[in-house]
């Protein structure tokens, strides 16, 4: 989101034209052919209906009778009719070719986004400007879908004006750099509009990304209740207003700058056509110049004007997508960098995981968020991690699941250390349930195997909703386990807070983990559904490593191992009845949580 001089925003159009015809020839190669071809051909017809107007103007503008001139200039009219009857089909043909290419170049555009986000390793979302990125590249690539319709306005213009200057620089060559003259300005206040657009849209990206998040808040079905039910609509009215406010104001106080570029943009031009038009004149009236070659002259100013005037619109509108679209490559780039597997080797079921001298400190931070961190985790099993709120638990979560490579130290899978191997090879041996786990608007088959399915199939399905208490109630489901889990959409239905969370859970079950994560997995549940999760984690621990995230302290009593985490570091650790022997932090935690 630089800011950019005139000259290297003029390099960037062609770099633009450049990226609008990669897309397009990988979207449809045929059908970007005959846009190009069509292209040309326009321009071809330009020039040649020019070149018989000209041929027609010395008869008409002859001496002799009606008959004689029209018949003198019969045959080069009916060939600038044709000419221009040729040039109107490829326009419409152009057009047809790039209909069938805009859907296909945004959907390039937008899939290659959303890669990027699920693609980039998951400490780049911690980068202060990653939001502001993200957005602005965004962009960029809802920009692509007026990308080739923009380009397509451009090129034509381009074209038309190389063919009626061919014309004009032949009837006398002080025509056309007056002429060009004319237009310029008004060319220059266009491309500096586009900046003053792209200076706004970064001054105000962070204001709109508040208002994008806040908006969600308030209309989302999931947050009407409480949104009524604590009577938050005015201070949330107020809130928002003030944002767009904010907003506005900013766009408001720009206007000025923006009358005084177009006005004088608008001043130059008009004086520069006043000019041609005044040294047309003179070159008639002091006989430098034909009556035949005038009406050339003046059929081509009009038709050239009209290219220049496209030439501009569409020339403003490509620099300002050159804008955007470097936002997006650089995003795209950027996530690039930071994807795919961090070293060649693979990880397997883990049968023990050790974190040596580990720790993490998040992008623009002075402090380590953990650590320094030394543990092992061996398979069979059951890892209770308890800490107050930002002892440092999901970021001890992060690591030990390779969703995050430790900043100094090691976490390793059986020896190879993570930050050496391909973290994705690790992710298919983890279940995770998260605390803010997803509600998925899939079928309640598809959000419990996410697309993994099973060798067993159905059956492994209804085993997982089985473990949690699950499968009676999406039997009875209309369409059993086809059922789509979204009230929003049409024939959707939605399952209760806690009957999400044990879906949750089924879907970590369901993948036969060697490395079970589970974070408050029963917060939502009632006493039932949490028995049932805990039951069948003791019953199926020898399987896998099992670490469990929870503020129950009696919840702590099924572990193995107890871990206690403050401040980013172990502070205590062993079984319940140690631990609450030694009366240390966890003893506290424990009489705290009984003390109603």
């Amino acid at each position: 989101m630089e800011q950019l001089s005139l000259t290297q925003m003029a390099r960037r159009v062609p770099a633009a034209l450049a990226q609008t015809a990669r897309l397009a020839w990988a979207v449809n190669r045929t059908a970007f052919t005959w846009l190009v071809c069509a292209q040309v051909l326009g321009g071809i017809c330009t020039a040649a209906a020019l070149a018989a107007v000209s041929r027609a103007m010395g008869p008409l503008l002859a001496g002799g009778t009606v008959e004689q001139r029209i018949g003198g200039a019969g045959w080069p009219l009916a060939a600038a009719a044709a000419m221009t009857a040729l040039g109107a089909l490829a326009s419409i043909t152009a057009g047809s070719a790039a209909r069938r290419l805009n859907p296909g170049m945004s959907t390039i555009a937008d899939l290659a986004m959303v890669d990027a986000h699920m693609d980039v390793e998951l400490s780049a979302y911690d980068a202060p400007d990653f939001t502001e990125r993200s957005e602005a590249a965004e962009t960029g690539s809802a920009r692509s879908g007026m990308l080739l319709q923009d380009a397509l306005g451009f090129t034509s213009g381009l074209i038309d004006m190389v063919a009626v200057a061919s014309v004009l620089s032949v009837v006398h060559p002080v025509l056309l750099p007056l002429l060009l003259l004319s237009v310029v300005p008004r060319g220059l206040g266009s491309v500096l509009a586009a900046r003053l657009d792209y200076r706004l849209h970064n001054e105000t990206i962070a204001s709109r990304n508040i208002r994008h998040m806040m908006r969600w808040h308030l209309t989302t079905p999931k947050l009407a209740d409480e949104l009524r039910g604590n009577s938050m609509r005015p201070y949330a009215h107020h809130w928002y207003a003030a944002v767009c406010s904010r907003i506005d104001s900013k766009m408001v106080g720009s206007a000025p700058r923006y009358l005084a570029v177009y006005l004088t943009a608008a001043v130059v031009s008009g004086l520069f056509t006043v000019l041609t038009w005044a040294s047309l004149g003179a070159l008639v009236v002091g006989g430098f110049m034909a009556m035949g070659a005038a009406g050339t002259a003046i059929v081509a100013m009009r038709t050239s004007t009209a290219a220049l005037s496209q030439l501009v619109v569409y020339g403003a509108a490509m620099f300002q997508h050159a804008l955007y679209l470097g936002d997006y490559t650089a995003f795209i780039r950027e996530a690039a960098e930071q994807s795919g597997p961090r070293g060649p080797q693979e990880l397997g079921p883990p049968e023990k995981i050790r974190l040596e001298a580990a720790t993490y400190t998040y992008p623009g931070k002075d402090t380590p968020a953990l650590g320094p961190v030394d543990l092992t985790l061996n398979r069979g099993e059951v890892i209770a991690l308890v800490g107050e709120n930002g002892a440092g638990k999901s970021t001890f979560i992060r690591l030990l699941t390779s969703l995050t490579a430790p900043t100094t130290g090691t976490v390793s899978w059986d020896g190879v250390p993570t930050a050496d191997a391909d973290q994705r090879s690790a992710w298919r041996h983890v279940g995770l349930v998260t605390q803010s786990y997803g509600y998925w608007p899939f079928t309640a088959r598809e959000n419990i195997t996410l697309g993994q399915p099973d060798p067993r199939g159905e059956e492994a399905v209804w085993d997982a909703l089985a473990a949690v208490g699950m499968k009676e109630t999406v039997a009875a489901y209309p369409n059993g386990l086809d059922t789509l889990l979204a009230r929003s959409l049409w024939g959707g239905h939605e399952p209760s807070g806690g009957q999400w969370q044990r879906i949750a859970c089924a879907r970590a079950f369901h993948r036969k983990p060697g490395l079970l994560v589970m974070d408050e997995p029963t917060s939502a549940m009632d006493p039932r559904g949490e028995h049932m999760v805990f039951s069948g984690l003791r019953e199926t621990k020898d399987d896998r490593i099992t670490v469990v995230v929870t503020h129950r302290m009696e919840n702590c009593r099924l572990a193995d191992r107890i871990v206690v985490l403050d401040s980013g570091r172990i502070t205590e650790q062993g079984t319940y009845e140690e631990l609450v022997r030694l009366d240390g932090s966890f003893a506290e935690l424990v009489r705290l949580s009984q003390d109603r």
